[in-house]
């Protein structure tokens, strides 16, 4: 009966031990974050050249033109003359963005924590008429905990710069993770 007993309490004592789990120093590849300064990442250009959609949000209509958020990165420019054969014909890059709305010839916008209006009158240049710094304070925070649109392994983004993009390449295996 003593035995039972040693076993029984030796065995419900073993479960509160906690284990340690190893450090993984592998190298595994994966995607790295692509830094740039806040003054860089916050220029807006567009280019005449399409990019494919990878993580798409809302969209826009203005004539024939679709305008598309690609969350983190931009807004696709479509042209829907012949709805049939609508197709990307630019990409207007806004680093930090994750919602669009328009009104007239002005495209309200995120670019991380400020709201900018741009005006796409002239669908193949656009012009910022306004920037309100600061005005999504959270949007910074966001756009810090951004994932890359791959699955697997990631180096988690530091908190002190800009993501602008991703990369593949080796990194460690203790490094995060999406399914």
């Amino acid at each position: 009966m003593r035995l039972i007993l040693i076993l029984f309490c030796s065995f419900f004592l073993s479960s509160c031990w906690t284990k340690v789990r190893p450090v993984n120093y592998a190298k595994v590849w994966g995607s790295k974050p692509i830094y740039g300064s806040f003054p860089e990442a916050k220029i807006i250009s567009y280019s005449g050249i399409a990019v494919p959609v990878i993580i798409p949000g809302n969209i826009y209509t203005k004539g024939n033109i679709i305008y598309q958020i690609e969350l983190g990165k931009g807004i696709h420019v479509i042209d829907n003359s012949v709805p049939a054969l609508a197709q990307r014909v630019g990409f207007i890059t806004v680093n930090g963005s994750s919602q669009i709305s328009i009104k007239g010839n002005l495209l309200y916008t995120n670019n991380y924590d400020d709201l900018v209006v741009v005006d796409i009158s002239n669908s193949n240049a656009v012009t910022v008429v306004k920037r309100v710094v600061g005005a999504f304070p959270e949007g910074r925070l966001i756009y810090y905990n951004s994932r890359p649109a791959v699955a697997g392994y990631y180096e988690c983004p530091r908190y002190d710069s800009a993501v602008v993009g991703w990369r593949l390449d080796s990194i460690s295996a203790s490094s995060c993770f999406k399914n």
